[in-house]
């Protein structure tokens, strides 16, 4: 008799999210309410802002265009001072912004629905494919988690939660254990930089210990004794199936994506869903090119995850699921 065990799921999310809910926390939303609003400020603040207007493509993800932007200085102690000042700015623009935030009751049970309904939103061969890989592994009940990139609490406030509770009970079988703010949440230290050194253009930043402990994410956690990390890591690796939303699978997060492809070539009781947002890509007329989109991204993902697929490997690609455009999250105006 096969042994019945809980099915792990993880949500990742990104910034998408709090976009699906109507919040400007976007990145370019923040550099114009930099510009229009934040007149004074140091030397660097301004010299980024001009930055910004002449190379918006590089500044698309802020973390990215900081990273190039180290070689604006070689005083470890200006740049240490202008990075508090914008990571104050950010902190102060999405505080406004998460208060704006209330969620209905319509979107609280809608949300409820979507989120522990893990396939609801999977096309109907999709379903099948995904109800064959759970009845393979005899999950019994759901036990959820949540790592989140963002510093908003979004999610919490949909969920009635707050800071100090980050579990709660669907039904008898479906539980949300814990929600991971990996890079800090609004009102606490929140963590702006990249993945790794190489990601820093200026090469003396990279030996320099405490430019590391504020750009270097994974050093930025453990300067500030945090474990989160350790966690998110527990989590990946005992995850059965992984839900990506709202994230841009970006470099100055390569080592969870990385992670991820590590264990879906490890393991074959791991599968994943990503939620695809991209409005212009498929209209209600041609869902015929929804498979050559989801080629695509299957390919783009397995890059991002560093997983060079080899000869028998067919088993991971049956493991990807996407979704594409579906009304996730959100109450459609």
């Amino acid at each position: 008799i096969k042994q019945l065990q809980p099915m792990n799921v993880l949500y990742m999310l990104g910034n998408g999210f709090d976009k699906a809910q109507g919040m400007a926390t976007s990145y370019p939303e923040f550099y114009k309410h930099l510009s229009e609003n934040i007149k004074a400020g140091s030397v660097l603040l301004n010299k980024m802002k001009s930055e910004i207007t002449e190379n918006v493509e590089l500044w698309s993800s802020m973390e990215s265009g900081l990273g190039v932007f180290t070689s604006a200085t070689n005083n470890a102690v200006e740049f240490d001072n202008f990075y508090f000042e914008l990571s104050e700015h950010l902190q102060n623009y999405l505080k406004k912004e998460n208060e704006k935030f209330v969620p209905s009751e319509n979107l609280k049970n809608k949300f409820q629905s979507d989120f522990t309904t893990i396939s609801k939103y999977l096309g109907a061969l999709d379903k099948e494919r995904y109800n064959a890989f759970i009845n393979r592994h005899s999950f019994s009940s759901k036990d959820i988690s949540v790592i989140t990139l963002n510093y908003t609490d979004t999610l919490e406030k949909i969920l009635s939660l707050n800071a100090s509770i980050t579990a709660k009970s669907f039904s008898n079988n479906t539980n949300l254990r814990n929600i991971i703010h990996v890079h800090g949440r609004l009102g606490e230290s929140i963590i702006i930089g990249v993945d790794h050194p190489a990601q820093m253009k200026n090469e003396a930043f990279r030996n320099n210990e405490d430019i590391k402990d504020i750009m270097i994410k994974i050093e930025s956690n453990e300067s500030m004794k945090e474990t989160r990390h350790m966690e998110c890591e527990r989590l990946i690796a005992n995850a059965n199936v992984i839900v990506l939303f709202g994230v841009s699978l970006g470099e100055t997060d390569a080592r969870w994506w990385k992670l991820i492809g590590q264990h879906l070539k490890r393991r074959r009781d791991l599968a994943i869903i990503q939620h695809l947002y991209n409005p212009g890509a498929i209209n209600p007329t041609q869902r015929q090119k929804i498979r050559q989109l989801e080629r695509k991204q299957q390919e783009y993902l397995l890059q991002r995850m560093e997983v060079k697929m080899e000869i028998g490997d067919v088993d991971i690609r049956d493991r990807l699921f996407f979704t594409v455009n579906e009304p996730i999250f959100q109450i459609l105006p």
